[in-house]
């Protein structure tokens, strides 16, 4: 009802004329007193006296995703442990691009050759939404010289415009690793950047595989399944997989999304994550579209089967566990196939205590092959 409604004041030029820029200066109105509070807060820690060197870990998540939280988490984690000599200052996307009060003038300001910053991982380098992408740009163009690091990045873009400014800005950074979270990004990134160090990375998440341990029973089927422009099955298709599998054991369905105010889920996101990873180590298989869906299952230590969505990031990711996790990740090519999985993996006894992999094998080496960028 509300698309079609937005449908019918585009089309109607008296309301595209009238409506659309009051309702922007509304919006605009709405948003200044946290802009202006979010610049205020910023400036203070970006001018504050400094204490060490400095990481400025830039597009920390600030909404109510899960996975992207979860990357956060790990991302601190990760910086306290390898850089103690270093002080870190959270910087979001929304205080660099996409507001009237930016704080580039003084993180240029205060920025030395001893600092460096820490991009955040995610589906950040494409043009489907969002503003990461201009504000890696804004970054770049801004301390051209700067070491940067690039977390594991899914890219797509689908214009060819913005492919190539966002190539010819990329590259002029040439103290930047560029982490590639899959393959096919993993090769579209030697294209777009050959001027930069390019590595094929596991998604950080990935480095709480094997940490964890739970008592939990387990029982029943858990679909975590998203409800946005990214998803390939239909609710219906969904509905009916469920349906299906019900006969198997009992079905529930989540996301990793959450209807949780922004604010309290960001300010506690390590405990809600923890959660969700808890409530996962109580079923005995998960059904996801989601990629941290999962990485979640395998830090709960749940058998996973894998089904499709529109791009390449869920069914590409999940290359990283083929040989380490074989016996816990399953691809399924059609949802007739999921039913026939699951009852494969009811019927075997699993092991749910897996071991950890990508912590030693990949995120204790990073920060040397940062070192060796630069």
């Amino acid at each position: 009802m509300i698309k079609k409604f937005k449908q019918m004041i585009k089309r109607n030029a008296v309301t595209r004329t009238i409506i659309i820029p009051v309702y922007r200066m509304l919006k605009f109105i709405c948003k200044f007193p946290k802009q202006l509070s979010r610049y205020r807060s910023t400036k203070k820690v970006i001018c504050a006296p400094r204490k060490k060197n400095r990481i400025y870990y830039i597009g920390i998540p600030a909404h109510n995703n899960l996975g992207d939280l979860a990357q956060g988490v790990c991302i601190r984690k990760w910086l306290n442990k390898h850089f103690v000599d270093h002080e870190v200052i959270e910087i979001e996307t929304n205080a660099i691009v996409n507001t009237p009060f930016s704080v580039k003038k003084h993180l240029k300001d205060t920025f030395c050759d001893s600092d460096f910053i820490v991009f955040q991982s995610g589906y950040t380098t494409t043009d489907l939404g969002g503003y990461a992408d201009e504000m890696h740009c804004t970054i770049i163009r801004l301390l051209p010289h700067a070491r940067i690091l690039m977390m594991p990045q899914t890219i797509f873009f689908q214009s060819q415009e913005r492919k190539e400014n966002t190539s010819l800005i990329y590259n002029s950074a040439k103290k930047m690793l560029f982490l590639a979270r899959d393959n096919v990004s993993f090769s579209m990134a030697k294209q777009m950047f050959p001027d930069l160090t390019i590595l094929p990375y596991p998604d950080i998440v990935t480095t709480l595989i094997g940490q964890l341990e739970f008592s939990s029973i387990r029982e029943g089927i858990l679909f975590c399944c998203r409800d946005d422009s990214e998803k390939y099955y239909s609710d219906e298709d969904i509905n009916d997989l469920m349906k299906r599998c019900s006969d198997l054991s009992k079905v529930e369905r989540t996301d990793t999304t959450k209807n949780i105010r922004t604010s309290e889920i960001v300010k506690n996101a390590e405990k809600y994550i923890m959660a969700e990873i808890e409530h996962y180590s109580k079923y005995r298989l998960i059904v996801t579209d989601r990629y941290h869906g999962t990485i979640f299952s395998l830090i709960a230590g749940t058998p996973v089967i894998i089904i499709k969505t529109t791009d390449h990031k869920v069914t590409t990711g999940a290359e990283w566990f083929r040989g380490i996790y074989d016996d816990h990740v399953f691809l399924a090519q059609s949802l007739d196939e999921v039913y026939d999985i699951a009852k494969e993996v009811f019927s075997k006894n699993i092991v749910h205590k897996l071991e950890p992999y990508f912590e030693n094998e990949y995120y204790d080496k990073l920060s040397k092959k940062f070192s060796e960028v630069i």
